[in-house]
């Protein structure tokens, strides 16, 4: 398995909270989404916290800077251009930011299902689901993954 940073992934620079890695499939389904990722958390799910994922953008993001890992160059905090002149812009929420040092972002099949996910966040302590849709402590036996509902983008 190739690691992210051989597979065309980039850095995403949290202003005041760290960075973490976004694939280079997470990078082509955001641009294939139309350009823009947001992710934020809320309730849902498994666990107490629920990890979202929306193509629009609510007031006040944190703007992720995206630059390739290794080599030095110019982005914005607006956007990004990949190489085919499309501009890629990911954000988080506020509540979010500072669990994402160290995180990776992918796009993939899981359970069953395409869609973007964490693949690790270590600045998280304490369970997550296995799904890797939710964090924090069990939010009880009656409450349903969000894989159950087939949730996939959750616009804004």
């Amino acid at each position: 398995m190739d690691s992210p940073a051989s597979d065309g992934a980039v850095s995403a620079s949290i202003p005041g909270h760290g960075s973490f890695t976004v694939t280079g499939e997470a990078l082509t389904m955001i641009s294939v989404f139309g350009g823009l990722l947001h992710c934020y958390q809320g309730d849902g799910g498994c666990r107490r916290q629920g990890l979202y994922f929306s193509r629009t953008e609510p007031k006040k993001p944190l703007r992720c800077l995206l630059s390739v890992p290794g080599r030095s160059g110019t982005a914005s905090s607006d956007g990004w251009n990949r190489p085919d002149d499309k501009e890629i812009v990911v954000s988080v929420s506020r509540e979010l930011a500072p669990k994402l040092d160290g995180a990776v972002l992918d796009f993939g099949s899981y359970n069953k299902m395409q869609r973007f996910l964490w693949l690790d966040m270590p600045a998280v302590k304490g369970p997550s689901c296995t799904c890797r849709r939710s964090v924090g402590p069990p939010a009880g036996k009656r409450s349903p993954c969000l894989d159950d509902h087939g949730l996939g983008l959750s616009d804004l």
